[in-house]
This record gives structure tokens, C-alpha cells and sequence, in this order.
């Protein structure tokens, strides 16, 4: 990373479950990296969320950004970067998937960003009667979805790579353009982050307990048209050069961040990655 490169640095940043603490640690990075100055954006291929967790966040959100259906960790990971203003929201998370009501049944997608006009809304067979309730569709209609222009279709959250490669193709172009020195790629949940990138050159594993950071990995990861769990590429791992390990701090949510970045740095410098600059 010490030129720049048009093929910039790739990190991935994984973990065995969620809320383990991924979009912190790759927030984190990002602000890290740029710091130190290597400008770098983040990117999200796939990610999802409670239809109760819209409530929270969802209507705000659409009137900081503009973008509607993006997870609060999208969000996050748009704010971590000067490159990338809340209105790309939508570019750094191009799809996401909405379950109801528990995680692993989905009942409404959003694929594509406003930046190109490709949004589609895609709603499950079996949430037709969802839809039919009163509540669910003011909700709906607080957090900007179009009900009039909703597909109706089967999908699953181990499908989307095969629904959405060309919103996805368009998103990471566009990150692109802004000329980053790395992109921080965080997974969702227990899955890879899989979309047509080049080389994976560094992944950090989040566990909760630690953070690793496999430096210089130069993964080739080919596209699947399907999601896979992060345990599929262990035994990449073991193979790999041995890790540096940071253990996680616990601390409060007012002084996560601030403990993140700690993690983030001691990483990069014990790897031997461009440490960030003093403030």
C-alpha cells in the first residue's frame, strides 16, 4: 500500500456469528487506515435485519441518507470514511434482506442503489399476509419502500449472490471510482462476504473473544453463486503464516469505538501494515 495501485488492498473481515463484533472492528479499520492516510472505504455485499429492527432506525435513517432498507452496520460503515457520504449508504450495502420473525425468514429484499436508478424490491411468497396488515405497511411506507412497485418471488439469504450480481458489480464500481487505496469487506453474520473482486490480501476474524489478523493471505476466492459459511475457508487459514492476535476489550457502547481502534492499530503495526498517523 505504498503507492497507489488501481487494484486497491482488499481486508476481509469475518466472523463465526453474529454480534460478535465485526462492523465495529471494521469501522474501525476504516477510520484507521485513513487516519494514516490510505484512504479507504468500506463495502458490504450482503446484509439483513430484523423488520422489528426497521423500527428502530429505519425512518431516521431514510431522512439522514436518502437510502432505504440499510442496516445500521451500512450506515456505520459509510460514516467511518470521508469517502463515502451517508447518501452511498445503499452503494456501500447493496442488498439487503429483511426477516420476520426471526433471522433466517425473509420476507422482503432490496437490491440495487440509488446512485444507478437499479432498486428493486422483492417480497417473499409467504409474506403475503404480512403485507396485509396494517402496521407492517405503515412501517413499510415510513422507511421509503415503494409498495406499488414490490416483485413478488422465492428467495433465500444463501441465494443472493445469484440475484444480484450486477447491483453488485455496479456498487463495488463505483467505490472504485473514488480511488481507494483498500476496501474493508465485512461478511454478514456467520457467512463470507462473496461478490467478482480480485485477491482477498488480508482477512481479520472476529470471534468476540479476539480479534486475527492474517496479513498478506492473497486469497483467491472464486465466485459462488451462493453463500458460504465462514468455516468453509479455515483451512485456508491454517495454512496460512501465523496470525497476530489482539484480544477484544469489553467496554461500554459509549467507549467501544475508541477501544476498537486500539485493537485495529495494534494489528497493523505488529503485521507490519502502515500504522496510523498521530492525530
Amino acid at each position: 500500500m505504498a503507492a497507489h495501485s488501481p487494484s486497491p488492498e482488499i481486508f476481509w473481515v469475518i466472523g463465526p456469528d453474529t454480534h460478535v463484533g465485526k462492523t465495529t472492528i471494521a469501522a474501525a479499520l476504516i477510520r484507521s487506515l485513513n487516519r494514516q492516510g490510505c484512504p479507504t472505504v468500506g463495502f458490504k455485499p450482503f446484509g439483513g435485519f430484523l423488520l422489528q429492527e426497521a423500527m428502530e432506525f429505519g425512518a431516521g435513517q431514510v431522512k439522514r441518507s436518502g437510502c432505504e432498507v440499510c442496516g445500521g452496520d451500512a450506515e456505520r460503515l459509510a460514516s467511518a470514511s470521508p469517502l463515502t457520504p451517508l447518501g452511498m449508504m445503499d452503494v456501500v450495502g447493496p442488498l439487503y434482506m429483511v426477516s420476520y420473525p426471526v433471522y433466517g425468514r425473509p420476507v422482503l429484499m432490496r437490491i440495487g442503489s440509488r446512485a444507478f436508478g437499479n432498486v428493486r424490491y422483492l417480497y417473499h411468497d409467504h409474506a403475503r399476509g404480512l403485507l396485509e396488515r396494517n402496521d407492517v405497511v405503515e412501517l413499510l411506507r415510513e422507511v421509503g419502500v415503494p409498495l406499488d412497485a414490490m416483485e413478488a418471488t422465492t428467495f433465500g439469504f444463501l441465494d443472493a449472490p445469484a440475484l444480484s450480481p450486477d447491483a453488485h458489480a455496479s456498487a463495488y464500481g463505483r467505490l472504485l471510482a473514488l480511488e481507494p487505496r483498500a476496501v474493508v469487506v465485512e461478511g454478514a453474520s456467520n457467512y463470507l462476504p462473496i461478490w467478482k473482486a480480485g485477491l482477498v490480501n488480508h482477512v481479520l476474524l472476529v470471534t468476540g473473544e479476539a480479534v486475527s489478523c492474517f496479513a498478506r493471505i492473497n486469497l483467491e476466492v472464486p465466485f459462488s453463486s451462493q453463500l458460504k459459511m465462514t468455516q468453509s475457508i479455515f483451512h485456508h487459514l491454517k495454512v496460512a503464516p501465523r496470525p497476530v492476535r489482539v484480544p477484544m476489550t469489553l467496554a461500554p457502547p459509549e467507549g467501544r469505538e475508541e477501544a476498537a481502534l486500539v485493537i485495529v492499530d495494534q494489528l497493523l503495526e505488529q503485521a507490519g501494515l502502515p500504522a496510523r498517523q498521530q492525530r
